[in-house]
């Protein structure tokens, strides 16, 4: 139960950082502060750093296999994209190589996460 505890804080996290920095860069494109570009850039940028940022944190909350902890959550968050653009009909060979970029940070951020953690 700890354990559950832990990824739903972390998915709790994640889905606040993301919801909050697209939110902001959605309002940037409204009252045209950023261009088409910034605005592609960004969502891609997102979601890579967002799950980043939850590896990091899992990575920190334990003691060791950091890379497991990482690959963990990244599938679970990847999972809820895949079923998501699957339900809105929008799957593609392009998205399924975001989905694993997306892993790859996940992974990433919870190795950095386990190696920068105090004692």
């Amino acid at each position: 139960m700890k354990y559950f505890k832990k990824i739903l804080k972390t998915l709790l996290y994640t889905l606040i950082f993301f919801t909050f920095f697209s939110l902001l860069l959605t309002i940037f494109n409204y009252f045209n502060i950023i261009n088409y570009q910034t605005l592609a850039i960004g969502k891609i940028i997102i979601p890579i750093l967002s799950l980043g940022l939850s590896g990091l944190q899992m990575g920190k909350k334990v003691s060791k296999n950091g890379w497991l902890e990482g690959l963990k959550i990244s599938l679970i968050i990847t999972s809820l994209l895949i079923i998501i653009t699957i339900i809105l009909g929008e799957f593609s060979m392009e998205k399924l190589t975001f989905y694993l970029i997306l892993i790859i940070s996940g992974i990433f951020g919870s190795i950095v996460g386990i190696n920068t953690k105090t004692t």
